[in-house]
This record gives C-alpha cells, sequence and structure tokens, in this order.
C-alpha cells in the first residue's frame, strides 16, 4: 500500500495573548487539566534545553521562574532535566513563599520537596557562571512593557550571560518581548531558542521580538487544544510556492505588466522595477517612461518593450497622463512609482493609473505624491497594492513620523488596508502584508542583506508580476514577499549580508526555485527550526 502524504499546511496561524489562552481553555473544557498542559509544556521545555545543548548528563541547567505559569513550566521542567540526568539551578527571584497559581505552585513543591537547587537574586551571577545552558521562564505571554524589579536585574543577567555565549532557552515567549505586537523593550531577553506552546505567538515572527527568540519550536498541547480562527499567519513554503503554469502557458497567459517609472534623474529605479517583473516571472514587460529613462531599460532591460513619455525638465509631463491611461487598458497590471518624481507631472499620472488599472502597484513616488491627501488612495476602480517603508507609510496616515508608524504598524497597517480597500506592504523586518479583507501576513524570508537601495524597486516589480494573474491578489502579494526576503537571504550569503540590490535582483529566480523545492521536501519551512 502506498502511504498518503498529508496536504501540507499553506500557512501557519499566529496568535495573540488572547488566542493563546482561549487555545489552553479549550484544551481544559475538552478533558484537559491544567496541571497536565504544564506538565506538557515542561516536557518540550526540558527536551529543547536538551537539544540545544547536544546532551542530557551531566548537564547544568540554571532556570530563572518568575511566580506565575511561565514559572510553573520552569519548575516541571528542572524535575524532568533531574529525571535525564541533568542537574537544575533554578533562580526564583521572587523567593519561593510568592503567591502563584495552583499548578505553578504544585510544581514548585515538588521539585522543593525531593531537595532540588534553589537560589535568589543574591546567586544569580554564581548560577549564571556554573551553567552550560540557561532557562529564561520569568515572564509569560500576557505581560507587555520593561521588565520591572525583582524580574529586570534577572533578565539583564540573562542578556550579558547571552553576551558572554551562555546559551539561552526561551520559555514560550522571551522574557519582556510582546506577543501581541513583537516589541522588545529594554532589557527583553535574547534567547538562541524559543520553545513555544501550542501555537506560534505573533511577537515571535514579528520584529524586533523575532530577533530575540532565536530558532523557534512548537511544542504541541494535544488536539483539544483549539486556539479560534485568526486573520494573521505567515506562508510555509506549501503557501509561498509559485503556481505550477499550465502546459499551453504563454507570454500574455503569465501576466502582462506596465512600468511607469524613472525620470532622466533617476534611471536606474526603472530598470530595477522592470527587471523585478521579469524576474518574478512576468510574460511581457513594457516602461513607460520618459527618454533617459527609456534608453537606460533598452540597455540593460533587452525583453522590456518601451513607450515614450513626454518630459518636463526631466520628469515626467502632466500631459504624459493620457499615454499612461491608454496602456493601462492593454495591461494586467501597472507598477508605478520608483523615481517619478514628486511633481504635477507624476501626480496626475498615478492618479490616471489608480482610476483607470486593473490592478496597480503604488510604490516611493506613487505614494509621496499624496502626502497632502492619502484619502485619494481610497479611490481606486482596481485592484490596488500600496508598498509603503516606515517613512511613507507615516505619509499616507499610518503615523505622526517613521518611527511612530513602523512602532504601531500591527493595529494601524490593517485599519489603513481597510480604509483604503487595498493591499498594503509594510516594508521592514518581518514585512507585514495586510489585506482589504482583515487577512494580515507576516514574511518570515529576509533580513538585513535587504537593506541596500534599490531592493524595494525590485520588490514593487516582483509583486507585480505575481499578481498580475493571481486570483487572490493579497495573497499573491505575500508570496512576492517571501520570494524577495528569500532572493535577499540567497544574496547575502555570498555577500556577508551586504548584497546590492542588483545581486538581490539576480537571486529573484533561485529563490521561487528554492521556494518550490522547499514545498516538496519540507513545506513547514520556514518556522520550525528557522534561524533568524
Amino acid at each position: 500500500m502506498t502511504a498518503v502524504r498529508a496536504t501540507p499546511a499553506p500557512s501557519v496561524p499566529l496568535l495573540d495573548a488572547a488566542a493563546a489562552r482561549q487555545g489552553d481553555e479549550a484544551a481544559v473544557a475538552g478533558g484537559a487539566t491544567w496541571q497536565g498542559l504544564m506538565e506538557q509544556a515542561a516536557g518540550h521545555l526540558a527536551r529543547g534545553v536538551v537539544a540545544l545543548a547536544g546532551r542530557a548528563y551531566g548537564l547544568r541547567v540554571a532556570i530563572l521562574v518568575g511566580k506565575g505559569n511561565n514559572g510553573g513550566d520552569g519548575w516541571a521542567a528542572a524535575r524532568r532535566l533531574a529525571r535525564l540526568g541533568g542537574c537544575s539551578w533554578v533562580i526564583a527571584p521572587h523567593g519561593t513563599d510568592v503567591d502563584t497559581t495552583s499548578e505553578a505552585g504544585e510544581n514548585r513543591d515538588r521539585f522543593l520537596h525531593r531537595g532540588g537547587r534553589v537560589g535568589d537574586l543574591s546567586e544569580l551571577d554564581a548560577a549564571l557562571a556554573w551553567c552550560d545552558v540557561a532557562v529564561d521562564a520569568l515572564l509569560g505571554t500576557g505581560i507587555s512593557g520593561s521588565p520591572r524589579d525583582p524580574i529586570a536585574p534577572a533578565t539583564a543577567a540573562l542578556l550579558a550571560a547571552h553576551d558572554r555565549g551562555v546559551p539561552i532557552v526561551a520559555c514560550d515567549i522571551p522574557s519582556g518581548v510582546s506577543s501581541d505586537d513583537g516589541s522588545a523593550p529594554e532589557g527583553a531577553v535574547r534567547a538562541d531558542l524559543t520553545v513555544t506552546f501550542g501555537g506560534v505567538k505573533r511577537g515571535l515572527v514579528l520584529h524586533p521580538g523575532a530577533a530575540h527568540a532565536g530558532r523557534v519550536v512548537v511544542g504541541d498541547l494535544g488536539p483539544g487544544y483549539a486556539p479560534p480562527d485568526v486573520s494573521w499567519a505567515a506562508l510555509t513554503a506549501a503557501g509561498a510556492a509559485p503556481p505550477v503554469l499550465a502546459p499551453a502557458a504563454d507570454k500574455r497567459t503569465r501576466g502582462r505588466v506596465l512600468v511607469v517609472a524613472g525620470s532622466t534623474h533617476m534611471p536606474g529605479a526603472t530598470v530595477l522595477t522592470a527587471q523585478g517583473a521579469a524576474a518574478g516571472g512576468a510574460g511581457l514587460v513594457t516602461v513607460a517612461a520618459t527618454a533617459a529613462a527609456r534608453a537606460a531599460v533598452t540597455a540593460q532591460v533587452p525583453e522590456a518593450m518601451t513607450l515614450p513619455l513626454p518630459d518636463d525638465g526631466g520628469w515626467i509631463a502632466t500631459d504624459a497622463a493620457g499615454a499612461v491611461r491608454e496602456a493601462a487598458h492593454d495591461s494586467d497590471v501597472v507598477v508605478a512609482g520608483p523615481g517619478l518624481g514628486h511633481g504635477e507631472g507624476a501626480a496626475a499620472v498615478v492618479s490616471a493609473i489608480r482610476r483607470g488599472a486593473r490592478r496597480a502597484v503604488l510604490d516611493a513616488d506613487a505614494l509621496n505624491v499624496h502626502r497632502d491627501d492619502p484619502a485619494a488612495l481610497g479611490q481606486h476602480d482596481g485592484d490596488l497594492v500600496l508598498t509603503p517603508h516606515e517613512r511613507e507609510l507615516a505619509r499616507i496616515g499610518g503615523g505622526t513620523d517613521g518611527a511612530d508608524a513602523w512602532a504601531n504598524r500591527t493595529q494601524r497597517v490593517p485599519e489603513l488596508a481597510a480604509r483604503y480597500g487595498a493591499t498594503i506592504v509594510a516594508k521592514g523586518p518581518g514585512t507585514l502584508v495586510a489585506a482589504p479583507d482583515g487577512r494580515v501576513w507576516v514574511t518570515p524570508t529576509g533580513g538585513p542583506a535587504l537593506g541596500a537601495g534599490g531592493t524595494g524597486d525590485v520588490l514593487a516589480g516582483v509583486i507585480a508580476a505575481a499578481i498580475a494573474t493571481a486570483d487572490d491578489v493579497p495573497l499573491a502579494v505575500a508570496r512576492a514577499c517571501w520570494w524577495h526576503g528569500l532572493a535577499g537571504e540567497l544574496a547575502g550569503a555570498r555577500a556577508a549580508q551586504r548584497p546590492s540590490s542588483s545581486a538581490i535582483l539576480a537571486s529573484v529566480p533561485a529563490a521561487l526555485a528554492r521556494t518550490a523545492e522547499l514545498a516538496c521536501n519540507d513545506p513547514g519551512w520556514p518556522l520550525e527550526g528557522r534561524r533568524r
């Protein structure tokens, strides 16, 4: 008999603290007990410690415990590690007489009754100097903000130990990291491995929390663990894989992309956007641009066709709008903005695209022309995709400035997507893709390799290619961000994480192929065992 392989999940749900708690409650309502769930979590945590260390017998583990259920997991894990031949030194900043839940208290008492080694903050430095691995079981998913006394000295000591090279394992989430928005205030723990329970928390994928989490593994809490359906997710390789083309697919069925970008002053943006569309799989790419930008395209993107647009002092002229509107009717998607300029001509052309394109991707200057009237972004006739970085996000209504917009993106980006009826790509570490129907994806690929000028131009082109013939535009955008992030990783691996945007562009086809390969061989990647 041939085994039937289960269909891999296209995405991993991302839980906030409330959803995770409801999952626990559902398990208990279905017959589990709170003590049983804690024992399961402790087992996963102990196995994670052993796996990170590579051995169990003789392993010395410092476990820092808080007064809640996260600390209870730590007390129970200390007992389990002892059974495996390890030696645990538990540090309890609140002491051993503090009030706690009945489950945490029971596990604390069992460890103490067996003569387990316990200390307070006065022994913290000694325990961290003694151990082979340290465990952060101080604060759980329901806590936000900077750690306060007496936890603050403990998290500070764990940070210092991490800097010295002591491996750190976080229980459920690194202490101080918000499970809801990934914020990591001063004092938040940095872990090499996070063992989370039941499901992946948002804050383990959102940045900067993702950088504090290290590798993330999920400990199963059984079939009864059933959090509610959530709108947030991260694509797996199976969900991010490029759709399979029909045997008879030709250049038109692969999608017709019109690029409206660049100027005499910035022709390179035109080239990168057009090349991004071609590398992303578009069948036909046409570039509508001024003379200098067209010359650059002709020299560097031989597969692209060009459409002349009038210019005004090197920038696109106002009377170019009519030609762009007409060309948009013969295209599946229009991508506009990189290097376009901020003048009246750019504003007129972008307005024509919003009103005339079946699908449009607005990036860079196509967003900036709306800084005085961002509400106009809600006035579009077709599918609209907006791709702001943090400063552009603020300009289109996401905050007072870039820092404010980025810090509050988890709330504001979905709100903007619904308000404008557009898919919004909030670019940055852990890029967010928010659909107007409420779905949100966090991009788990990418990293510092994407921090080079021109990478956004490449992404705009790749997104245009991905949505040109897609049935589900927001999902196709999330896939494109996944491919672009992976292209950055592949290029970064060859350049000490400092590739140029051209090198990232050159890696886009390999990223598509790698995603398809992973979808077949490791469909759950990249969350399980992923290095961050």
